[in-house]
């Protein structure tokens, strides 16, 4: 029976899931590959799906990486806190780029000499009543439970204020603020604040946070900045990007000819940008780029959802050999010429999908070689 007959033309056509044949389901694979590869009189005698569902999901992360098309994007508009948090399935970033007003995207490169470290807070002065001296760590003690004490050091940013003056409780709380390390996109708890919390815009003293807040009869509120902020990050977004001081587009580079030579080129552009700071889950960004909208291309382990955990055709049989080299490196008393056996399938068999996966077609290239025999001046 064919593959299509269990939906006609006008069904498929009239729905919302197009190109879906190209793919087969993980649960189809499983499906299949214990039909082929199981049972009595084949190499693989007896295992269990439970065996089969995992190698065949480590398959599916391991192809993700570097064979299937798994690469997704999202775009968002980079907010005055400049930063922007990771996607919920992030494993590693493609491409960030931001968009101009003719939708072109401008690559955005990563600046590897900066970082958001923990800022530790230090005696500015000497405090000869306490024993420290400037530069000291501060230290917050906790008495526990009566008799235990315990101390931690304390974290730049990481206090507790009280600010009163709730202007209005409906659809956000905006209070008085004068803690200059309120910045948006902190995290804020306290009384009558809903957990996740951020502030959003700042505006003069008023602080606006998201979502709606039920607050104290008492108009005062009290929260904890949960977001430390390092001096470095402070100074890195404050600043306009040196190379940004001369735009490509009018003609300040004529008078400074000649004076450019050795630029390293990561440098060498006018784009912004970037770094990931692992910890917190967010990209930071350069001052210029506040207000665009960024596109993040990344990847993932096809494994978020089940809708995602599907294998594409041509790749089909790359997967029923990782399997396959996988269940018979876990079992017992295999013979080492077999396991070297499906070792090179699964390598042949990976090698060839990633090829057909390459979408390499003849036309575009004599496309592209065309304007080869172009003279470039360099």
């Amino acid at each position: 029976m064919g593959l299509l007959d269990s939906q006609t033309q006008q069904a498929y056509y009239e729905g919302s899931s197009f190109g879906t044949y190209q793919f087969v389901s993980l649960t189809d694979i499983i499906n299949n590959f214990l039909i082929a590869y199981v049972g009595e009189g084949k190499l693989i005698q007896k295992v269990s799906r439970t065996d089969i569902a995992f190698h065949a999901q480590r398959a599916l992360a391991e192809l993700s990486f570097d064979t299937f098309k798994s690469t997704k994007a999202q775009e968002i508009e980079i907010p005055s806190s400049l930063t922007m948090m990771l996607p919920q399935d992030y494993v590693n970033y493609v491409n960030i780029a931001w968009r101009d007003a003719s939708g072109i995207e401008h690559t955005i490169y990563p600046a590897r000499k900066t970082s958001n470290p923990t800022a530790i807070q230090q005696y500015t002065e000497d405090d000869h009543a306490n024993g420290n001296k400037k530069g000291d760590y501060k230290f917050d003690t906790n008495d526990v439970d009566g008799d235990s004490v315990t101390t931690e050091l304390l974290i730049q940013h990481e206090s507790s204020t009280t600010q009163s003056t709730i202007l209005d409780a409906d659809t956000s709380a905006v209070l008085s603020a004068t803690n200059s390390d309120i910045v948006p996109g902190m995290v804020v708890s306290g009384t009558g604040i809903t957990a996740g919390t951020t502030v959003t815009a700042i505006s003069g003293t008023a602080v606006t946070l998201s979502g709606a807040a039920t607050v104290s009869a008492t108009n005062t509120l009290t929260y904890t900045l949960t977001n430390p902020t390092s001096d470095t990050w402070t100074k890195y977004k404050a600043v306009t990007p040196s190379e940004n001081q001369n735009s490509y587009e009018d003609d300040n580079y004529d008078f400074i000819e000649g004076q450019r030579f050795g630029i390293d080129p990561q440098h060498a552009q006018v784009n912004g940008s970037f770094f990931i700071d692992e910890n917190t889950g967010k990209i930071h960004f350069s001052s210029n780029i506040s207000g665009k909208t960024v596109t993040l291309k990344y990847i993932s382990d096809s494994l978020g959802t089940d809708d995602e955990m599907k294998v594409h055709k041509l790749a089909e049989e790359a997967i029923y050999k990782w399997i396959s080299y996988g269940v018979l490196c876990a079992k017992v008393g295999i013979p080492e010429y077999i396991i070297n056996r499906f070792k090179k399938q699964k390598f042949a068999e990976t090698r060839k999908a990633k090829l057909r996966l390459s979408n390499i077609k003849i036309e575009e290239i004599t496309q592209v070689l065309r304007g080869k025999s172009k003279h470039i001046k360099h």
